[in-house]
């Protein structure tokens, strides 16, 4: 039996990479760590600034680009999901000095655990958080 993937990667701002095989990979391996059950699907969306800018207008009265952002449904079947603003990626990139990437990786990671329902509105949630995302993505920035 072929077990298929329990995320769709959608890459609409195709004027940048996208590491397909990279976020799939990471995606099992965040599924299995964290006890996801695959027939819970994840939309993986990677987009522009516009794009992104919009959503975070629109759903988070926030009017600017953001690097990523997560919607969670609260459906059985459905975990959510995960924008990507490929332009935020490749600036961040440049800043942190890592690979462009290792920084879509790292917002990935990042966006999946506030799918699975972690915060980082105060500094005990925070630091919560940043642990769990250190054992799937251990980047150290300078």
């Amino acid at each position: 039996m072929i077990n298929k993937s329990p995320v769709t990667l959608i890459h609409k701002y195709r004027t940048l990479p996208c590491p397909d095989r990279e976020i799939l990979l990471l995606c099992r391996k965040l599924y299995r760590g964290e006890r996801i059950s695959f027939e819970q699907k994840t939309d993986i969306i990677l987009c522009s600034d516009y794009f992104i800018k919009k959503l975070n207008r629109d759903y988070r009265g926030k009017d600017y680009a953001t690097d990523v952002l997560s919607f969670s449904f609260n459906e059985p079947d459905y975990l959510g999901e995960i924008y990507i603003s490929l332009q935020r990626v490749k600036v961040q990139a440049r800043r942190f000095g890592i690979s462009y990437n290792d920084e879509v990786l790292r917002l990935l990671v990042h966006g999946m655990f506030h799918l699975l329902g972690y915060d980082h509105q105060s500094i005990v949630q925070r630091n919560e958080m940043e642990e769990k995302e250190l054992r799937y993505f251990n980047v150290q920035f300078l």
